[in-house]
């Protein structure tokens, strides 16, 4: 699903802006789609550059990714960037096999009944993710992309500033996608799980975000669904500076001290404050994920989940995985206890960052 691809070679810069920071990873693709992290960069982004994907003062974004580039001495001059936003529209829909056309004949008539946009303004893209026989009548599964030209057009002027040749332009769900698209491995066992094993072959993956949350399906490990929330690690921050009545900068300290982690009779009451604010924030999002499970599993003819992997920056907060597990009743993983065939790293590079990263090294394959 990328929406512009020129030509590939093997080592490239990715890039992904996000609401907080700005990852720069050089990677070097390798056979078999086998990828090695040769360096990379994490810088933050300037306060109100970029609002709902659209970057809004390109050359103040182009300036910090130079200093990245300059400061991790990166070579390639071939990009991949990510784009972002609740502007980006995607659809999964069902649809039947009309006689006489070929796929794209078929898929290109039907989008305009499920994409009601103005689709001259946007680029739009798709796959069939599966063909069926349902009663003699052959259907296919689509899943059906469209962003606005307006905000693709400030992703590749990026990359025009900053002198790289553009290679493709994607979306955090797809990137998501190719990075879980290998064998992967746990690393740990957790014992509260009872060795869960229920392989459906489809999974979750819940990007935490700054500003939101992007819930992925994953079916032998191809993307059926993508669903962003509007809800992120910075609005937590809020959440308790509002409540609590302190400052956003302590606020944010609190919600990396204590996390979800329940108080005990020996807590301090700010520890009790703090964890009552961070949970009932985490109740209202868990409430909108659960409606997108239930809604892949009803109308997008969705697999039962067997297990969910959790990425972003926000997925460091304490706690976290106990509560979803506690919600879903199947193993969470954060994705530092995985192991994925096929990625490597640099001996001298941080491995504890690899949690930002994800949608930047996904990019690249």
């Amino acid at each position: 699903m990328s929406f512009w691809d020129i030509f590939r070679k093997n080592t490239v810069l990715c890039i992904d802006i996000g609401y907080r920071n700005i990852k720069v990873v050089e990677v070097d693709v390798r056979k078999k789609n086998e990828v090695y992290i040769e360096n990379y960069g994490i810088t933050s982004t300037p306060l109100g550059v970029i609002k709902n994907g659209s970057i809004y003062n390109p050359p103040r974004v182009i300036t910090e990714i130079k200093g990245v580039i300059q400061q991790q001495n990166m070579k390639s001059k071939i990009a991949r960037i990510i784009m972002s936003g609740t502007n980006i529209v995607t659809r999964i829909y069902m649809m039947e096999k009309v006689e006489g056309e070929n796929y794209d004949e078929t898929v290109l008539k039907s989008i305009p009944q499920y994409l009601p946009l103005k689709l001259d303004e946007y680029r739009v893209d798709y796959k069939i993710l599966q063909v069926i026989n349902d009663n003699g009548v052959e259907k296919y599964k689509v899943f059906v992309t469209a962003v606005p030209k307006t905000i693709l057009d400030t992703y590749v002027e990026v990359l025009d500033g900053l002198g790289l040749k553009p290679d493709s332009v994607d979306i955090p769900a797809n990137s998501t996608a190719k990075f879980f698209n290998r064998d992967i491995e746990i690393k740990t066992i957790d014992s509260s799980y009872n060795q869960y094993v229920d392989e459906t072959d489809t999974f979750a993956v819940l990007d935490f975000g700054s500003e939101t949350t992007i819930v992925n399906f994953l079916k032998d490990r191809v993307l059926e669904f993508n669903k962003v929330i509007l809800a992120g690690s910075s609005n937590i921050d809020d959440f308790i500076s509002r409540t609590m009545q302190i400052s956003v900068e302590k606020a944010e300290q609190l919600k990396k001290m204590y996390g979800l982690v329940p108080p005990t009779s020996f807590s301090t009451n700010e520890h009790t404050a703090a964890y009552y604010c961070i949970k009932e924030f985490a109740e209202k999002l868990v409430k909108q994920i659960v409606k997108c499970f239930e809604f892949y599993v009803e109308r997008c003819f969705g697999s039962k989940i067997s297990r969910i992997y959790i990425i972003g920056g926000g997925s460091q907060l304490l706690g976290l995985s106990n509560y979803l597990y506690s919600v879903f009743d199947v193993p969470v993983y954060p994705v530092g206890v995985v192991n994925l065939k096929g990625v490597g790293l640099k001996s001298h590079l941080d491995k504890e960052q690899l949690y930002y990263l994800i949608n930047s090294i996904g990019i690249s394959l």
